[in-house]
């Protein structure tokens, strides 16, 4: 018996209400969430024709026999089974040949080659609707944005579904699917308004819309996955290849089939949450007033081809000058300028320059006080409203907040008043007298809360590394939406890869990431180097920093700090080494001590600048001087 005659005795809403929950929604009957894919608002009962469809297209649809498939998950011999009992009849014959006889085409017989694939034909019948249909009927394809010639192409055309299908009724707009040069599927969208039933389908296996372009195409060629054939006629009618996969739940599938690995395969998928949703190295992005690509197209096709061939060559050459001048040039520039007057607070080294996004390295003499000098200035960025990032990797949050504390004793809005100033120590130990001190020391606390807000420190342990330091200052960008200054104490400290063989390995692999960090995020990074010891008593090089060649070249800004004394004519010898040590001590004794900022490269303006500082390791306070004047024997330097 055939399928058919079987359908019309079972009731399709009943057995569908026997397992599921239906809701009548509008003029419609429908199942909340939907049994295959589990969204809302589409799987839809026709009780008058005794069928269901899915408007999201996450099954073909039909009437009872299709559904036990679809829905129930049956194979198509307990499917018949399954409709023989519900129709109160008894199994008669071989289930394959009623399923042959149900399935044959009522225009050709199927032509079956050995080892090939079978599939209906219905090239004949397509070529008479296609040239029946009147230039009113291509007209709906025209004004769907469909160039002329594509319509002759795919022989689209206006025409009563029944001649394709006796199961449907009714004038639509037919969307042939050719495979070689036979028509094998066929897709039929309803062309009044608020059909019951948006598309109507070909029984059988579903055919994707020009799937032969993955068999003809030459190598390198673009290809666009759309979800309709719509959006792939729409590339096709500006000349770009294009292939409809019935929706986005057939993309994944269709990924693993497909064996071309030498094209550029794009995706084009609906402006919709399910749509966007789709993981794919390569989207075509589509503007946010369009649903899709035919409605891009009917909306401005001049637009649209224009778009779609800029994101292609993008794709093609993603870091091609051109790409890089049409989508970036002008958003970076933009982005850049808000880094103009990111000042340190330092009155003399700002007349110099601003802080910019790159890398930072400052190298110094132990006890010449470089974290302390980078650290206030971290405090004097955050007042002026910039975020800080302190990774200490030796020090602790204690000792760095009291000495945060201990400057705000000395500091005022006159100036400097020494004779209430207490030491980070005292304030670590409670131990501070007179009672005028203890003032001064919460009215720092005071001053210091807007600062702190701003103010992070991350103390290092044994799992800070470079991946550490990135996925912090990742997650702290995502959630803060601001661009951190980033401040390390410090490069010697952080470990390396496991394939290092050498600390200077180590160290430039760390630098070159750090570098990297700064550009992928856009941010200045400072990190605290130590020097060589062979160099404590000649004037800073790139020869001073550590085991590291790689500062010199990677490195944006490379500043190092040491004592004014090191000019000294006793210097400019390379005997008495005895008196130059004594010198040198002498001049770490002093308070404050005279130091001097040295620049031995800038990527961002002057490169060879110098600032004077008076420091005062009690207070752990950088004051700068200014008037500062040396003699150099050789060379010439920007003094300030």
């Amino acid at each position: 018996m055939k399928i058919t005659d079987l359908e019309q005795r079972v009731n399709l809403l009943s057995l569908i209400e026997s397992k599921h929950k239906v809701k009548r929604v509008g003029n419609v009957l429908r199942i909340n969430p939907c049994p295959i894919c589990g969204h809302k608002d589409h799987f839809t009962i026709y009780p008058e024709t005794n069928s269901y469809s899915s408007f999201s297209e996450c099954c073909q649809g039909g009437s009872v026999y299709k559904y036990l498939i679809e829905v129930e998950g049956m194979d198509e011999e307990t499917a018949y089974k399954e409709l023989l009992e519900l129709a109160g009849e008894t199994p008669e014959g071989e289930f394959k040949v009623n399923i042959k006889k149900e399935n044959a085409p009522k225009t050709e017989p199927t032509k079956q080659v050995k080892g090939a694939d079978t599939y209906k034909d219905y090239t004949n019948i397509i070529l008479e609707l296609y040239n029946k249909q009147t230039d009113q009927d291509k007209a709906y394809f025209i004004e769907r944005g469909i160039s002329p010639e594509i319509i002759d192409r795919y022989k689209l055309c206006i025409g009563d579904v029944n001649r394709l299908d006796n199961n449907y009724f009714g004038k639509r707009a037919i969307l042939p699917v050719w495979k070689g040069n036979k028509v094998v599927y066929w897709n039929a969208r309803a062309i009044e308004k608020d059909p019951k039933i948006k598309y109507l389908k070909a029984r059988g296996d579903a055919v994707y819309f020009n799937i032969d372009h993955l068999k003809t195409v030459a190598k390198g060629e673009t290809i666009v996955i759309t979800e309709g054939e719509f959006d792939a006629l729409s590339f096709e009618s500006i000349g770009v290849k294009a292939i409809a996969i019935g929706g986005v739940g057939n993309y994944k599938n269709f990924i693993q089939a497909n064996q071309r690995k030498d094209l550029l395969i794009l995706t084009a998928f609906d402006n919709d949450e399910k749509g966007q949703a789709v993981e794919s190295k390569y989207k075509i992005e589509i503007p946010k007033q369009y649903k899709d690509v035919n409605e891009w197209i009917q909306g401005n096709k001049e637009e649209f081809k224009e778009s779609i061939y800029k994101q292609i060559e993008t794709q093609k050459r993603p870091d091609s000058l051109y790409n890089y001048m049409l989508n970036r040039l002008i958003p970076d520039i933009e982005q850049y300028k808000q880094f103009r007057d990111r000042k340190t607070g330092y009155k003399n080294l700002d007349e110099i320059t601003s802080i910019y996004p790159g890398l930072y390295v400052i190298g110094g003499l132990s006890t010449l006080g470089k974290t302390t000098f980078i650290h206030q200035m971290a405090d004097q960025m955050a007042e002026m409203g910039e975020h800080i990032i302190f990774f200490s990797l030796e020090m602790a949050t204690l000792e760095l907040i009291t000495k945060s504390m201990a400057r705000l004793t000395v500091l005022n809005k006159d100036g400097y008043n020494f004779e209430n100033g207490v030491s980070a120590l005292q304030i670590r130990l409670n131990d501070i007298y007179p009672e005028r001190k203890r003032a001064a020391v919460q009215q720092a606390i005071t001053n210091y809360e807007p600062i702190s807000k701003r103010f992070s420190i991350v103390e290092g342990n044994f799992n800070t590394n470079i991946d550490s330091i990135r996925e912090y200052i990742h997650n702290y960008i995502l959630l803060n939406k601001v661009s951190p200054v980033v401040i390390i104490d410090y490069l010697q400290i952080i470990p390396g890869r496991e394939t290092d063989r050498s600390d200077k390995e180590r160290i430039d692999g760390v630098v070159t990431e750090l570098k990297r960090i700064s550009r992928d995020y856009n941010i200045s990074v400072i990190v605290i180097s130590s020097l060589n010891r062979t160099n404590y008593l000649t004037p800073i090089d790139f020869e001073s920093f550590k085991e590291s060649g790689g500062i010199e070249y990677t490195a944006d800004v490379v500043w190092g700090l040491q004592l004014q004394a090191i000019h000294d004519e006793v210097f400019q010898s390379k005997e008495n080494v005895t008196k130059k040590r004594m010198f040198i001590n002498e001049a770490k004794k002093a308070n404050p001590r005279q130091i001097e900022l040295v620049c031995l490269k800038n990527r961002n303006g002057i490169s060879n600048y110098s600032c004077a500082f008076e420091y005062y390791p009690k207070y752990d306070l950088f004051i700068s001087q200014d008037n500062y004047s040396i003699e150099f024997n050789q060379g010439n330097r920007t003094v300030i």
